[in-house]
């Protein structure tokens, strides 16, 4: 069963109750929150059930209409907490991200415009340390394009050509960071021991770009369009 966002709305509400009062939910409860019958309610976290986002128990009911009847009760267990905490890392996974990639694009906008006056490092010194493998690819994305920048338009615009859109993002990525090292070989500008640190990059965001999802990857080609525009 696909997580629709529908079973996700229900097992959030779920969550939000329960852990409101620590005990476990009924159905009906479940369905007045939402506005939904309580056959719908039963039906969706039964389902819910199943694929182990809850685990449901049987206890005597103190309703004054049903006095003594037996009623089925739900709770969510740790997989629903998961997949919460999960979200939560992804929505800030991608908070980090679009700053990070408006603060690159925002440097190579001053660096068309005013020249490479720092070192690289310097003008990277704004964007925070992270661990994230897509912030660190988008940087050394970023490091090949000043290079690229300091040969001139026409190597930019040959850069650009590589984007096409038929292409996987993946293979888009490949292209372009062995591309654009390639060229640095024939920049007398370029002492080996910057070629040889630009090697080790692209060699490492080769695997990022293995290891990510299509998501990820696309994320970085639409970053890479941007800052080749912003270059040129």
């Amino acid at each position: 069963m696909t997580l629709t966002r529908r079973r996700k709305e229900f097992l959030q509400k779920l969550k939000e109750i329960y852990e409101n009062t620590r005990t476990p939910v009924h159905y009906i409860t479940v369905a007045k929150a939402l506005g939904v019958s309580k056959w719908t309610a039963y039906d969706i976290l039964k389902d819910l059930e199943k694929e182990g986002y809850l685990r449901s128990e049987y206890s005597v009911s103190r309703e004054e209409r049903y006095p003594g009847r037996s009623v089925i009760l739900f709770l969510p267990t740790p997989k629903a907490g998961e997949l919460f905490l999960k979200e939560k890392d992804e929505i800030d996974h991608m908070e980090e991200w679009h700053a990070a990639q408006g603060k690159l694009l925002e440097i190579l906008e001053n660096v068309k415009k005013h020249g490479l006056k720092n070192n690289i490092d310097i003008l990277l010194e704004d964007i925070p340390t992270t661990e994230a493998p897509i912030i660190i690819s988008a940087k050394i994305i970023f490091v090949m394009i000043v290079y690229i920048q300091r040969l001139g338009t026409e190597t930019v615009k040959i850069m650009k050509n590589l984007l096409q859109p038929a292409l996987r993002p993946e293979l888009v990525l490949s292209l372009f960071v062995g591309a654009a090292l390639g060229v640095t070989v024939k920049n007398k500008n370029i002492h080996g021991f910057i070629y040889d640190q630009l090697a080790d990059e692209v060699s490492q965001f080769q695997k990022y770009i293995s290891e990510f999802s299509v998501k990820e990857n696309k994320l970085l080609v639409s970053f890479l369009g941007d800052a080749l525009e912003r270059a040129v």
